[in-house]
């Protein structure tokens, strides 16, 4: 077996709360020559799937935390609020597993040795970004989204087209969750602002790979308008 990689050696703060704007800017520039799609936003056709805001993530002192999702957190707030606003559907997404043995496997296992279970406060949403009453809440034993849940389901029993998708990490879940929402002929939006991983290479590496391929990466107040 390969040796696993540690968290603590590959990982780094490259974006705060100051320079989220400037560092955001920076990406779109570098992502240009990848982003040959252009999409039409059309809010009354979209819903908003938020990946993973959980405490597991966000929270200081959890293994996989990391200080970057802290940073775009609020971008994730406002865009939730915009779609609130507008009485557009907001989903939840949360990984949630059972036990080790029973719904992870043995290739996750390998790959995510340990994570909270799904009755842990460490699984719970983060305060800032709970869902509201209505609002729906997908657990998930991968890291996509729409593997084994109904998450399909619900978004084509409401009529949408279009998926914005914000959360974490970049490169892992939210990565996952647009590849799929993809594969199922939506069309994706992807607020680069509004998603972070452990270190700048894996977000940029993985917002390139969804400029060219899956998604139109933006900016939230390119969507919101504010």
């Amino acid at each position: 077996m390969s040796r696993k990689v540690s968290l603590d050696a590959i990982g780094e703060q490259y974006i705060s709360s100051e320079t989220l704007d400037s560092k955001t800017s920076s990406y779109l520039r570098e992502l240009a020559p990848y982003s040959q799609r252009k999409l039409e936003f059309m809010p009354g056709e979209a819903a908003l799937v938020l990946v993973d805001f959980q405490r597991c993530f966000l929270d200081p002192g959890h293994q996989l935390f990391s200080s970057n999702t802290r940073a775009v957190l609020p971008r994730a707030v406002e865009l939730a609020t915009y779609f609130r606003a507008g009485k557009r559907p907001v989903l939840f997404t949360l990984q949630k597993n059972k036990g080790l043995e029973i719904d992870r496997g043995p290739v996750l296992r390998h790959w995510w040795p340990s994570v909270p279970l799904e009755d842990s406060r460490e699984t719970d949403p983060v305060d800032e970004l709970a869902p509201l009453p209505g609002e729906k809440v997908i657990p998930k034993r991968r890291y996509s989204g729409f593997y084994s849940t109904d998450l399909e389901l619900t978004l084509r029993s409401m009529g949408v087209s279009q998926v914005v998708v914000a959360g974490v990490f970049t490169n892992v879940c939210v990565e996952a969750t647009v590849r799929d929402a993809f594969m199922r002929d939506f069309l994706v939006f992807l607020p680069a602002d509004t998603t972070a991983a452990h270190n700048e290479q894996l977000h940029l590496g993985s917002l390139r790979t969804m400029a060219m391929w899956f998604a139109s990466v933006c900016r939230a107040r390119d969507l919101t308008g504010c």
